[in-house]
C-alpha cells in the first residue's frame, strides 16, 4: 500500500483480473471511488480489451498475462471477477505472491471448489472476502436493525418470489461446465447470502429444480423451489423462475408484531411495514448505491485490508461458503451428489434419467399394434 497523496492515510492499489461487464458499473467505479482504494491495474485475455478498459476508466497499466499483474509491486490486492470455472487455479498464483483478495460471487461451480478457495487463502494467512455485495446496502442495514430491535416480533414465515421472463440461452451464465448451474446460481446466490445475513444461517434447506421440458440435457434448471427455516420458528420458502410470464420479485418477512414487505429486493428501494396492531402502516425508500453498487461493501473491504482486521467486512469466506453449501442441497434432485466434477457427464443427470425413465414407462404403457 501507499500513502493517500492527500497525507491522509493509505491507499490500497488493485489489480483487476477479468475486466467484463460486472467491473464496468457495479465493480469497477466502486474500486476507484471508495475511500483510500485505486484501482492500478487490469488483467484480460484480450489485450485490445484490456487496454481499451484501462484507458476509459483511467487505470495506469493493462495486461493479458496474470502473472504479470501478480508481480506487479503497486497492485497490494487483487479484484478476481473471471466467471466461477477457472478460479481454483487464479486463486493459487494469487495466494502465492502473497495478496489477499476480493471475489466475484459465487465463489465457485459448487461447496467443494468453494471450499479449496477458502482453504487456500486460509492456509497463505491471506483475507479472502466475496463479492455479495447487498449485504452493505443502506437499505438493508436498516432491515437488519428492524429485525435486531425485534419491530417484527418473532418471524413465523419467510416469503420469497422472483419471476423473470425467459432470457437467450447464450454466455457463461447458462454454461453449466463454467458456472455450475443456471441463473439460479448466480442470481438465487445473492437472495441466499442476503437472509443468510438477515436471519443467520439458513436450517433445514431443502430445494427441487427443474427445466423446460424441451430442453437440451445439458440445459441448467431454469425453475427452483427451496424450503427452510430460520431464525427461532420461522418457515421459509423462495421460488425462483425464470422462464415465467411476467417480471416479478417480492421479499415478505412475517413476525407476531408486524408484517414486512421489499418489492424487489434485488434492486428495488421499497420498504413496507403493516402492524398487527392496527397502527398506521410506514413506507418509506432506501434506494440502491448510485453509481457503483459495491462501492459500501468495497469500502469495508478496503477499511479491513488497511486495519488488518477482516472482520470489518460483511461479506467473508465463511459466510459465502454458507450460500454454496445451500446451493449444492437445493440443486441435489437436479445434477445429482454436486461434490464432484458433476458438469462433465450431464447424462449422469438425475434430470436426464428420470426424463429417460418417464419416456420408456410411456413407450411400455402404449398399447401395442397389431
Amino acid at each position: 500500500m501507499k500513502p493517500d497523496a492527500s497525507g491522509d492515510g493509505m491507499r490500497t492499489r488493485w489489480g483487476i483480473v477479468g475486466c467484463g461487464d460486472v467491473t464496468e458499473r457495479k465493480s469497477g467505479p466502486g474500486l476507484q471511488a471508495a475511500s483510500g482504494s485505486e484501482v492500478h491495474a487490469v488483467m484480460r485475455r484480450d489485450a485490445a480489451k484490456a487496454e481499451d478498459y484501462a484507458w476509459r476508466h483511467g487505470v495506469a497499466m493493462w495486461t493479458a498475462d496474470l502473472d504479470t499483474l501478480l508481480a506487479c509491486e503497486q497492485v497490494d490486492a487483487v479484484y478476481l471477477a473471471t466467471p466461477p470455472g477457472n478460479r481454483i487455479d487464479i486463486a493459487n498464483r494469487i495466494a502465492a505472491v502473497g495478496k489477499p483478495c476480493y471475489m466475484e460471487k459465487p465463489m465457485a461451480r459448487n461447496f467443494a471448489e468453494s471450499l479449496q478457495i477458502a482453504q487456500i487463502f486460509s492456509q497463505a494467512r491471506l483475507p479472502l472476502f466475496v463479492a455479495y455485495y447487498r449485504r452493505a446496502y443502506p437499505r438493508y442495514q436498516q432491515v437488519k436493525a428492524l429485525l435486531e430491535n425485534n419491530e417484527l416480533g418473532e418471524l413465523s414465515s419467510v416469503q420469497y418470489l422472483m419471476r423473470r421472463r425467459p432470457q437467450p440461452a447464450n454466455g457463461w451464465r447458462h454454461d453449466v461446465a463454467v458456472s455450475g448451474g443456471g441463473l439460479f446460481v448466480d442470481v438465487g446466490s445473492h437472495l441466499l447470502d442476503l437472509l443468510d445475513f438477515l436471519l443467520g444461517p439458513l436450517k433445514d434447506v431443502k430445494g427441487t429444480a427443474t427445466r423446460a421440458s424441451s430442453a437440451p440435457a445439458t440445459a441448467p434448471e431454469d425453475v427452483v423451489v427451496m424450503n427452510f427455516t430460520a431464525g427461532q420458528a420461522a418457515a421459509g420458502c423462495a421460488i425462483w423462475n425464470f422462464r415465467a410470464s411476467d417480471d416479478f420479485e417480492s421479499l415478505e418477512l412475517v413476525g407476531d408484531r408486524a408484517r414486512l414487505v421489499l418489492p424487489e429486493p434485488m434492486n428495488g428501494s421499497e420498504c413496507i411495514i403493516e402492524f398487527a396492531d392496527g397502527s398506521p402502516s410506514r413506507r418509506w425508500a432506501v434506494p440502491p448505491p448510485c453509481p457503483a453498487v459495491q462501492q459500501p461493501l468495497i469500502q469495508t473491504v478496503v477499511d479491513a485490508l488497511q486495519m488488518g482486521n477482516p472482520s470489518l467486512c460483511l461479506s467473508t469466506a465463511e459466510s459465502a461458503l454458507r450460500t454454496a453449501k445451500c446451493i449444492d442441497v437445493v440443486l441435489e434432485d437436479f445434477y445429482g451428489p454436486r461434490e464432484n466434477d458433476f458438469w462433465k457427464d450431464p447424462s449422469s443427470w438425475p434430470v436426464n434419467t428420470s426424463c429417460s425413465e418417464a419416456r420408456d414407462v410411456d413407450e411400455q404403457s402404449r398399447p401395442n399394434k397389431a
